[in-house]
């Protein structure tokens, strides 16, 4: 099994990437890679804004292919940085798409069980 990574962005030299701007407090942003290769961003500081898709945010977000993050003028190539290919973006959601899929048929199953067995419950009712 894979660990969670993480990936921290700032301007302090204890972070994996530095930069040097205005824009970028000590510690700004993190990024994390979970279990199922799921990446998302966080801000580390209050008040640490970051650019998604031209949106400003602070909040922690899954990152989907596709998605642009950037801190000031500074983009950010996060699939780079845990050297993920947007195919394998792409692949990932599908499997998410088939899963949920699968979760949806499985719940219609279990509603039908449950009519049934309320029905059996409902018929005994009469014949006791």
């Amino acid at each position: 099994m894979k660990a969670t990574r993480y990936f921290s962005i700032g301007s302090d030299p204890q972070n994996e990437l530095q930069l040097a701007t205005a824009e970028c407090v000590p510690f700004h942003l993190l990024l994390g890679q979970d279990q199922s290769g799921n990446v998302w961003v966080a801000s580390r500081t209050a008040g640490a804004f970051y650019q998604l898709n031209g949106q400003l945010g602070t909040q922690t977000i899954a990152l989907e292919a596709g998605d642009e993050l950037s801190i000031g003028p500074n983009r950010i190539d996060w699939m780079q940085v845990f050297g993920i290919s947007p195919a394998e973006i792409v692949a990932r959601e599908a499997q998410k798409e088939v899963a949920e899929e699968k979760q949806k048929g499985l719940r219609f199953q279990l509603i039908f069980i449950y009519i049934a067995i309320a029905l059996l419950i409902f018929l005994m009712a009469f014949y006791i």
